[in-house]
């Protein structure tokens, strides 16, 4: 019976708009019955003017019906992840990391082990205060059936980006700093170090260098037109003083030290600033 449930073509329909809504975007409308809604002409795929997400999910439904055995997700993933859809760049980055995903992947993507065992980025803590602030969710708690939105709009709004800029702001800030704005709930990070070990000695003070090579980490999708705007602004932060107004050339900061000095809190706050744009809260 439950062979027959899962292989009806209401089921069929109904998992596929979700994988495509999990992996492609968020402009999958639910499937309906009631033929006077728009959703319900949405899904015609007799229509031959159908939209490509309407094509997508009848594809993925004969996927499901042609695999052997039949109803294998393997084939409807495989049928998603090599359509054009999934592929183009109109489909990229258009999902919003849930909390969980923002926190996980802000320190993942400065994380590189160090030849004593330790990392550049650790997650010793526990985030369930931070996730709290950042749109309520709690890992495991879930109170509704339907588990957590699958959607941008209930993750995003003035008081959960504010505490999202917070996070990411404590996890770049060194915690020999007298005073760190927020809570990282126990992560921390060394960019310098990470920099260090990636980049050659004479590109340490090389502002465009280093620009590159977080842009190159944290937006590792896009091309080079794409982050013109971010590069510059990065190279401007990088030569300006701890008051964000006096010029201070990057090249000419000691970048040995230890602690919080000069070299370390210009690194910082510039990887704290690109994390922050709304690019990185975008998967």
């Amino acid at each position: 019976m439950v062979r027959h449930l899962a292989n009806l073509p209401f089921t069929e329909e109904y998992i596929s708009v979700k994988l495509c809504r999990l992996f492609v975007h968020d402009d999958f409308p639910n499937p309906t019955t009631h033929t006077d809604e728009p959703e319900y002409a949405f899904y015609d795929y007799t229509n031959p003017n159908r939209s490509a997400e309407a094509e997508l999910v009848h594809q993925c439904m004969l996927a499901w019906e042609s695999s052997s055995p039949k109803g294998n997700i393997r084939a409807v993933l495989t049928t998603i992840f090599n359509s054009d859809l999934f592929r183009s760049h109109g489909a990229s980055l258009q999902k919003v990391k849930t909390p969980l995903e923002y926190v996980i992947s802000a320190v993942r993507a400065l994380r590189s082990a160090n030849a004593n065992g330790s990392y550049t980025a650790v997650t010793d803590g526990n985030f369930s205060a931070q996730l709290g602030r950042m749109g309520n969710m709690s890992l495991f708690n879930r109170d509704a059936p339907d588990g957590y939105p699958e959607s941008g709009p209930p993750w995003i709004s003035a008081g959960t980006l504010a505490e999202r800029l917070r996070y990411v702001q404590a996890l770049l800030t060194s915690t020999a700093a007298t005073s760190r704005p927020g809570d990282a709930g126990g992560a921390s990070t060394d960019p310098v170090a990470l920099l260090k070990k990636k980049l050659a000695a004479a590109s340490w003070n090389n502002a465009g260098a280093v620009a590159d090579y977080f842009l190159s980490i944290l937006y590792p999708s896009e091309g080079k037109a794409n982050l013109d705007l971010y590069r510059t602004a990065a190279i401007n932060f990088l030569n300006t003083g701890d008051d964000g107004v006096t010029p201070s050339l990057f090249s000419t900061l000691a970048n040995t030290g230890t602690g919080d000095y000069p070299y370390d809190r210009r690194v910082r706050g510039m990887v704290s600033w690109l994390m922050t744009l709304q690019r990185f809260q975008e998967q």
